[in-house]
């Protein structure tokens, strides 16, 4: 890494670049334009070569980047690195989430590249590895794009996994975005295709994702169908973190049709197991959805505690909802979301 800050000074001092933000550096106009065109008299091979080590790079970063930013999300796998490309090293989320904010513009950039370049395979890699960040930080438009880019990547290469993944995908951000009709579309075309497969854990993920667009439609009958059945699936197949996902939703699909007993049981048995695998993001909102089932049942003493801890892990991992939680508490008991303790309390 030393040699190439020393090759980039050399470079600013002999205004090829200039360095117009901490560490981050781009050429002049002009060089830009010459460099392009002598990169069009190089030989094509070399050329090529290049390019796939450029969007090699890019794909194991942005892979790495996903797995610190959600270590229980599923990984996928990558072939082996080409000659000389070494990823950069990411030691936690906050360095993950540093390196996706500052390259976003750049990795938007390198799946356009690899289009070009006609690197399907590393299309659809990418594009699966930058989830994660646009949904993070609510890149809608972004994730949708890139993933009709994959899908139509997934589909010159005949890959029926890939299409269901980008189908699947489309169908989650669809929802994020309030498109319902276009998401449960895309939910729709992905479970025959991992049928096909006999893959039984994306076709939980798939019910899962049904589950969450029928919830948002207000028909949560069809909702609590498809999160059972994605639950069972999830059974079968010992897939630990789905089962938390979707014990969490089940609890409050329960809550919101009125049947509490059944709703606690399933919101503590999400506690359980996302105790057992480690999710602290998903322990905080299963606490949350305990809370808010007993308050739903009438008992506010017991959504408290529930709430208490969850806004303890959310303070602990920095997560979004504590301000969400402190309001709850606030509304029980005046200064407890503040952290005062009320007299008697």
């Amino acid at each position: 890494m030393s040699q190439v800050r020393l090759l980039l000074r050399r470079l600013q001092a002999a205004h090829l670049v200039q360095e117009h933000a901490p560490g981050r550096y781009r050429m002049h106009d002009l060089i830009r334009l010459y460099a392009a065109e002598r990169a069009r008299e190089e030989p094509t091979d070399d050329s090529d070569e290049a390019l796939s080590r450029l969007v090699d790079f890019h794909l194991r970063t942005a892979h790495t980047a996903a797995g610190r930013s959600d270590p229980h999300r599923d990984q996928i796998h990558l072939a082996a690195a080409r000659q000389g490309v070494v990823p950069q090293e990411l030691t936690d989320s906050g360095a993950a989430l540093a390196w996706f904010t500052a390259e976003h513009p750049v990795l938007l950039g390198t799946v356009d590249t690899a289009v070009t370049a006609r690197l399907d395979a590393q299309v659809w890699q990418l594009a699966q590895a930058l989830e994660t960040f646009f949904d993070h930080r609510g890149h809608w438009h972004d994730w949708a794009a890139n993933q009709h880019t994959a899908l139509k990547a997934a589909q010159r290469l005949g890959d029926r996994s890939w299409q269901a993944g980008a189908h699947r995908s489309l169908g989650s951000v669809y929802t994020q975005m309030g498109r319902l009709d276009d998401g449960h579309t895309h939910f729709r075309r992905a479970p025959d295709l991992y049928g096909h497969l006999d893959d039984r854990i994306n076709q939980a993920h798939t019910h899962r994702g049904l589950g969450w667009v029928r919830d948002r439609q207000g028909r949560r009958r069809d909702a609590l169908d498809h999160n059972e059945r994605a639950l069972a699936l999830y059974r079968q197949t010992g897939h630990r973190t789905g089962q938390a996902k979707d014990l969490n939703n089940a609890g409050w699909l329960h809550t919101m049709l009125g049947d509490y007993r059944q709703a606690l049981d399933y919101s503590a048995q999400a506690v359980a197991v996302n105790q057992e695998t480690g999710d602290r993001h998903g322990e905080a909102g299963a606490w949350d959805s305990l809370g808010d089932t007993h308050l739903a049942a009438g008992d506010p003493d017991a959504a408290r505690p529930a709430w208490r801890q969850a806004l303890k892990i959310a303070d602990e991992i920095g997560h979004p909802s504590a301000g969400e939680l402190r309001d709850k508490l606030s509304e029980l008991a005046p200064d407890e979301g503040t952290g005062r303790r009320r007299a008697g309390d």
